[in-house]
């Protein structure tokens, strides 16, 4: 009798338990929202890495969350008409999330003279972490040479070097530059996949550029990353070292693509908990590693936290990098 009488009271607490569980998971959901679909907000043409991540999340996460998710492309000014848009004409009610990259977000603010500042964007997760890859046509004279032999090459011969005029990836190249002792000839493009077609051409010697813009080519063989930015080696490029393993200082996130949630300021704290627990619920799900990889993007989901704590740190990084070289006051 007394053994049954304990089976029944743990049963008992048990269904207490997951009741309160329940209760507790329904309370993180507010009650009001969402009611309508989510916009993911991508300030960069469809097709490129940006416009990918954020499909690629909402095809996902729509199945998850049990939430019709809209990906909308405001395009214009290189970024700079949808920061703005997501910066200043913005409800902060939660149905909009802007799918940032760093530091273009940064540079608008710091080069362009954009009209809002970082204050107004709020990180409720990091996607993903998109290092910049320092690459050479594969088939050219300095194809078969490792990085070292073509810093050695370009003391006595000129590299002309593709880039996308005040963006990471003249950053990068001049890091390269200064660690090394080196003059490059840039040659500007528009983006870093212009870059990449005049390299395949014949037209530069190298160029920076993300992996998901190369990746087909490297896998054909006609272009060879030499090195990466970030802290560690590219998982899909593993036998491809860091710059700093080289003696070039481009560790951290800075000097790659940071990819963030964000919101604008003044969405009820209900809401931007919410929104964040689901987004990196997904984002941490095997359906998202899964699906991310076989676009080329490298997962790297953090909550609200560490996404704010890293957007701040690379802001100051690249702000100190900018003064440095006299685009900005000290």
């Amino acid at each position: 009798m007394k053994s049954k009488m304990l089976r029944r009271l743990g049963l008992a607490l048990a269904a207490a338990g997951a009741l309160v569980t329940a209760q507790v998971h329904a309370q993180e959901k507010p009650a009001d929202f969402p009611q309508r679909p989510i916009n993911l907000v991508v300030v960069y043409p469809a097709g490129g890495a940006v416009d990918v991540t954020a499909r690629t999340f909402a095809q996902i996460a729509e199945e998850k969350m049990g939430v019709d998710i809209r990906v909308e492309n405001r395009v214009g000014g290189a970024g700079m008409v949808g920061h703005t848009s997501l910066a200043k004409n913005t409800e902060a009610d939660g149905y909009t999330v802007g799918v940032l990259a760093n530091p273009f977000l940064y540079t608008d603010i710091l080069l362009k003279g954009a009209p809002f500042t970082i204050e107004e964007f709020e990180p409720i997760n990091e996607i993903s972490f998109d290092p910049v890859v320092w690459v050479v046509n594969a088939k050219s004279d300095i194809g078969s040479m490792s990085f070292d032999e073509i810093v050695d090459h370009a003391k006595s011969t000129q590299l002309q070097v593709g880039m996308n005029p005040n963006s990471v990836f003249l950053f990068v190249s001049e890091f390269i530059e200064r660690a090394k002792e080196l003059e490059f000839n840039f040659i500007p493009f528009d983006g870093g996949k212009q870059g990449v077609v005049a390299l395949l051409a014949g037209d530069v010697d190298a160029t920076a550029s993300f992996y998901s813009e190369i990746d087909q080519y490297v896998q054909s063989g006609d272009l060879k990353p030499v090195a990466v930015t970030g802290d560690k080696r590219h998982p899909m490029l593993p036998d491809t070292p860091t710059l700093s393993e080289l003696g070039v200082p481009a560790g951290g996130q800075a000097w790659g693509a940071t990819r963030i949630f964000t919101l604008p300021a003044g969405v009820p704290e209900d809401r931007k908990a919410y929104l964040e627990d689901a987004f990196l619920k997904v984002l941490e799900s095997d359906e998202a590693k899964k699906a991310f990889e076989e676009a080329g993007l490298t997962l790297a989901p953090t909550g609200a936290e560490a996404a704010q704590k890293q957007y701040q740190e690379s802001f100051e990084t690249l702000k100190t990098f900018l003064a440095e070289t006299g685009r900005i006051p000290q």
